[in-house]
């Protein structure tokens, strides 16, 4: 980044402003009995949490009857609503302003905001699918993730659970030729339900009932959406024909313009009254709203911008930019899959054709035997923050200048800022436009959030309440429309979450909407389906491209919904591209750079602070507080030792609470509050100036600038041929009489390569096979190793025969990519002597694993993964240690060495043991029994053999075999999570074996 690009940036007009409701020049603990007396804080409390007004409403709204607890919940909610200027139901108001030359601007009061309210989300939706009845004016329209693979239709389903959260499936319906001509028939249009009634009874020879029927079964599952289903994007207020008079209440109560005087519970309970006879809405929150000020007089000062527009590109200069993890490594999977082709979006996130997004295991709807034990997360041993320029600046500044009062602010000087320019190559555009948030102390202004994709994601879910807000993010969308003509922008909708939807709610700015899991409200010209997107390369970046409209797309996500909470890979693909090619988000934090420590000293530009000064504690310097009888005094002493100042905050955002220690019981509610946390953060507060009044009262506004260049940021694609899908495979075999294969393909595609192309494959071929085996590994991709001894001379024909039973039925489409090798046996681990008879061990343990998953997809009654590996681990571990006590010592050790592996805790090891005792029924009856296999009895002799020939081994020798022979026929058995699954199978055993010795009862 060079100093002209960064000043190109420019201020827009505009100003969102955010501010808590009451001034915190009056908070005061002791006022609360009468604070809780006023109706505005009444109407807050319920906006919170209706139960908890109930409560307080049942005790009269009297301070004294409260329990502690209560009170204390109270002194939060009064302390969010002088000091948090997040805009959370009425806590805090949202101001739309200007840049001017006043020094201050005054706010309306109390009695002359505005209460905006809009049916809660969850509210929403419950009506909306209150009636099974389809009206006649019912439209219709497919899945918007609906797209062909092999012989099917694949879609995404969406189903709300008990706390409002979605989750997602993958599901299926048969590709028959009437189908497809039924979707095509529907396209991405919005269709009466007469008209596809009509056209199922002339395709389908039927009546009218059996149509209807038909509609009302692919609706069921979601197949296709009618226009009750919901959307995200779209009016503040919908209608629901359902409910005549609904529009008609929203009317007299959208906006309360004496929100002082009214009581939302009351309001709430007449729209209950009104509407509740439909479904039950006694225990559903009634609005989603947001309190707006208007400006009476006065403006921001436009001074501050020379001072601000400085500091921006100070933070661009210290920001260290990375690509979202998942992104990076689905765009390096991508390149080596597919190389340059296009492939379809949704087949690109296909579990079977395609690749997984985030989590390899997150498309698996059947977690299994691990589904309720969390492992705890493996901290890589290199996970430094690589040593760039503007980390060596930092550590040079603040750690290197022994000089420098370590509890002291660390400036940053025109000299450092010269320095970085120097060495910032600055190679990706900034974002058209971006938000930065900020606080004005008189002293100091505090910038708290600078960057983002664009500038509307702050205020985007305000334009459902305000025309003018909604006016200033058509106007940053339009910038950036005009500025890149040869790309479209198109807004995500997507249902995520029940409660946190509503803040998601926003009205459509950008030209097109790419809907997920919504019926969307816009034209379906301006629609673009995931189905109708492809991806390809062009150079270092992954381009999303509409097949219908020729163009790039470039995916936005107008609020500030946290997206990664959302596991669906479609939707955070799609959030996660908005980063790419652009250096999105200058938020600076000290800790990025130097995790771990305690205390983070303030940094400045100037007087512009780029991050405040906090502190980072644990649990055994917290108990310090705890310790002395005095509190206070212990809390006084705990403040010097840390060299804290008088007004600090906790939390953040929405959560944030400020406290001034020196008065003693606002120091009381910080000791109840930070009460038995183990880890606690504490941020530096510093007061606001009096700039922003309502009344004559200053107010803590937080303010919102936009700024915006005109520079175009997105090229135009070049037009690249669209090629089929297909598997590229490269052969290197070496030796003789070994053909050595690797077949790469996902966790879940594994088995049903196995059972439908190896398994057929082998027992065609058997007569030229001499021996053969496989084992899953994840070296550069997850593959199946498939080795394969045979004659030299019929090699060839069995390649050959390999790869027309991969390219048959649809198979290919499940391979990514599969290729030879050269076949190194392991003589170091396994010897010279004992080599072929471990590699006749390795074929019977896989042919009883490509059995069982023959059986298992053929829907025969046979042992599961799991059940599977209980009996193969201990048929080898008894077969080759016969005593009850070698068994026990060897698991014991295998045991502990996985515990340690995982870094398990004390919590793992209390889930694991209920975990066994949840499974014991089915480990005893499973280990009872006497097996009669083929398979099972061909295996066994395998095992017998192999303990023959290390009758004379060491025990540690032996030991080391057996758990590499356990591990391998493991590896075999389990598709997915092959490690923390061995370890489950050995602390099963382990504690099954000890059970059978306490009854002294013989086990198989």
């Amino acid at each position: 980044m060079n100093e002209d690009q960064s000043m190109n940036y420019q201020f827009l007009p505009q100003v969102f402003l955010r501010a808590p409701y009451y001034s915190f020049s009056g908070y005061d603990l002791n006022r609360l009995p009468d604070v809780l007396h006023e109706q505005a804080f009444r109407n807050a409390v319920w906006l919170a949490s209706p139960e908890f007004y109930l409560l307080l409403e049942k005790k009269n709204f009297d301070f004294e009857q409260l329990k502690d607890k209560e009170k204390h919940t109270l002194y939060k909610y009064y302390n969010r609503m002088c000091f948090r200027p997040t805009p959370f139901g009425s806590f805090a108001s949202f101001t739309l302003t200007e840049w001017g030359n006043d020094t201050g601007l005054k706010l309306a009061n109390n009695d002359e905001a505005i209460l905006h309210l809009l049916p809660d989300q969850q509210l929403f939706n419950s009506l909306q699918k209150t009636s099974d009845s389809i009206l006649q004016s019912t439209r219709l329209m497919v899945n918007p993730t609906l797209y062909r693979f092999e012989n099917e239709f694949r879609y995404t389903k969406s189903i709300v659970g008990e706390k409002g959260g979605y989750s997602f499936f993958l599901e299926a319906i048969s590709g028959a030729k009437f189908n497809a001509a039924l979707f095509t028939f529907l396209g991405i249009k919005k269709n009466r339900l007469s008209n596809v009634i009509e056209w199922i009874k002339i395709h389908g020879d039927c009546t009218d009932d059996e149509a209807l029927d038909y509609v009302r079964f692919l609706l069921n599952e979601q197949v296709i959406f009618s226009d009750v289903y919901g959307s995200i994007i779209g009016p503040p207020i919908s209608e629901l024909p359902n409910l005549p008079r609904w529009m008609e209440f929203w009317e007299i109560y959208h906006s309360v313009t004496t929100p002082t005087s009214i009581s939302l519970a009351e309001i709430s309970a007449e729209l209950k009254r009104n509407f509740s006879a439909q479904t039950d809405l006694n225990n559903t929150q009634s609005f989603y709203a947001a309190l707006e000020r208007p400006a009476e007089h006065g403006s921001i000062d436009v001074s501050v911008q020379n001072e601000l527009s400085k500091a921006v590109e100070v933070l661009q200069l210290l920001s260290v930019y990375e690509q979202p993890k998942d992104f990076s490594h689905f765009v390096s999977e991508f390149r080596a899959r597919f190389d340059r082709e296009k492939v379809p979006f949704l087949l690109a996130l296909d579990p079977d054709a395609g690749l997984p997004y985030g989590n390899v295991e997150a498309s698996n709807p059947n977690p299994g035997v691990l589904d309720d034990l969390v492992f705890p997360k493996i901290v890589s041993e290199n996970n430094q923050v690589s040593w760039n320029a503007v980390q060596q600046l930092l550590f040079r500044l603040w750690i290197g200048n022994t000089l420098r009062d370590p509890w002291s602010t660390l400036e940053i000087s025109e000299e450092n800022v010269f320095e970085l320019r120097n060495v910032n190559d600055g190679v990706l555009p900034l974002p058209q436009s971006q938000a930065l948030m900020y606080r004005n102390t008189g002293e100091h202004l505090i910038i708290e959030s600078s960057g983002g994709t664009n500038g509307i994601s702050l205020i985007g879910r305000f334009s459902s309440f305000s025309e003018q807000v909604y006016e200033c993010c058509l106007k940053l969308a339009d910038l950036e429309t005009k500025a890149n003509p040869s790309v479209v922008f198109a807004d995500i909708g997507q249902l995520s979450d029940a409660h946190v939807d509503n803040i998601n709610r926003r009205r459509p700015v950008y030209p097109y909407e790419i809907p997920i899991n919504v019926y969307p409200t816009q034209p379906q010209e301006n629609l673009i389906f995931p189905a109708d997107l492809l991806l390809s390369f062009q150079g270092d970046e992954l381009i999303l491209e509409s097949s219908r409209l020729g163009k790039r797309v470039i995916p936005r996500l107008t609020t500030a919904y946290n997206f990664r909470n959302n596991q669906l890979p479609v939707f955070r693909l799609l959030c996660d591209m908005q980063f790419q090619g652009i250096k999105a988000g200058f938020s600076f934090d000290l800790e990025n750079f130097f995790p771990g420590l305690t205390f983070y000293p303030r940094v400045s530009y100037g007087r512009v602070v780029l991050s405040l000064a906090k502190w980072k504690f644990k649990a055994h310097e917290l108990s310090l507080l705890s310790r002395n009888e005095s509190p206070t005094t212990t809390l006084h002493e705990f403040r010097r030792t840390y060299h804290m100042p008088r007004h600090i905050s906790i939390g953040s955002n929405d959560q944030q609470l400020v406290f001034d220690l020196a008065i003693a019981n606002e120091a009381k509610f910080f000791l109840q509050c930070i009460s038995g946390v183990k880890n606690l953060t504490i941020t530096e507060y510093m007061l606001p100036d009096r700039s922003v009044q309502i009344g004559k009262k200053p107010t803590s506004g937080q303010i919102i600038a936009f700024l915006a260049h005109n520079r175009n940021t997105y090229p135009a694609i070049k037009p690249v041929t669209k090629v089929p899908l297909r598997i590229k495979g490269r052969s290197f075999m070496i030796g003789s009489d070994w053909l050595y294969i690797k077949i790469f393909c996902i966790p879940r595609a594994s088995d049903t390569i196995l059972a439908k192309v190896i398994f057929p494959f082998l027992s065609s071929e058997r007569k030229r096979i001499k021996n053969w085996f496989f084992i899953r590994y994840n070296e550069k991709g997850y593959h199946l190793r498939l080795r394969i001894q045979a004659e030299q001379n019929d090699l060839g024909i069995l390649l050959v025969a390999l790869r027309k039973k991969m390219e048959s039925g649809g198979h290919h489409k499940l391979i990514r990519n599969y290729q030879g090798d050269t076949y190194q046996r392991e003589i170091e681990r396994y010897g010279h002597q004992l080599i072929n008879d471990v590699e006749h061990f390795f074929r019977a343990g896989s042919e009883l694993v490509v059995w069982a998953i023959h059986a298992r997809q053929a829907d025969k009654q046979v042992w599961d993964e799991f059940e599977l590996a209980m009996l193969s681990a201990n048929q080898i571990i008894s077969g080759m240690l016969p005593e009850y006590e070698q068994r026990l010592i060897f698991i014991s050790e295998v045991v502990e060495s996985f515990l340690i592996e995982f870094n398990t805790d004390k919590v793992f090891k209390i889930a694991i043991d209920n975990k066994y005792r949840k499974l014991k029924g089915i480990i005893a009856d499973l280990l009872g029994k006497k097996v009669r296999l083929k398979a099972f009895t061909l295996f066994m002799k395998e095992i017998e053999e192999i303990n023959k020939l290390t009758a004379q081994y060491l025990p540690a020798e032996k030991s080391a075999l057996l758990a590499d022979l356990v591990h391998m026929q493991l590896n075999r058995t389990f598709s997915i999570k092959q490690r923390q699954q061995e370890l489950l199978v050995y602390y099963c055993l382990q504690k099954y074996l000890i059970s059978c010795m306490a009854r002294t009862k013989p086990i198989n």
